[in-house]
């Protein structure tokens, strides 16, 4: 459509599939690893915490990583999209706001600038667009970056201090 190719937009749309599926299976190793953390701050092995909370720490990272990617993945999709109806709209609607402006000084009318006759229409609430398509509006949910910030991150993340049998 206006010069691009056509399956440029199927491309980002697939490319953002499969970031989207490699975050979600980097969540998945990323809970696992905050399981994995929660279980050994419920034991009495120093050792175990910190070899599992570095686990945690390197899946937590690979998750985020996952979700940058995707996350770029999602913005590069409707960049095009809106560029794509951008040139449309300069393809479609300049000329006939050209033509518009033409009429009006043929009938002696004052010349509205196209801006000004646009506003009217531009001000109302506009209609809810569903884009067609898997690509979501809205970034990936991240629970489990979210959960990690708490869990790992965070002085108070439910680790108690092992207490030593006497």
């Amino acid at each position: 459509m206006f010069g691009r190719d056509p399956n440029e937009l199927g491309g980002l749309a697939r490319a953002y599939a499969g970031a989207a599926k490699a975050y979600k299976n980097a969540e998945t190793v990323l809970n696992r690893a905050l399981d994995a953390l929660a279980a050994a701050r419920e034991g009495d092995c120093p050792s175990d915490i910190t070899r599992t909370r570095q686990a945690a720490i390197e899946a937590d990272r690979a998750a985020g990583i996952a979700w940058d990617e995707a996350e770029v993945a999602r913005r590069a999709f409707w960049r095009q999209r809106a560029a794509e109806h951008e040139a449309r709209v300069v393809a479609e609607c300049v000329p006939m706001l050209v033509q518009l402006a033409a009429f009006q000084r043929f009938a002696g009318l004052p010349a509205i600038p196209p801006e000004h006759l646009l506003r009217h229409y531009l001000i109302t609430p506009p209609s809810h667009i569903e884009p067609e398509g898997d690509v979501r509006i809205d970034p990936l949910p991240s629970p489990g970056l979210d959960r990690a910030s708490d869990e790992i991150t965070s002085p108070q993340s439910g680790w108690k201090m092992p207490t030593r049998k006497t």
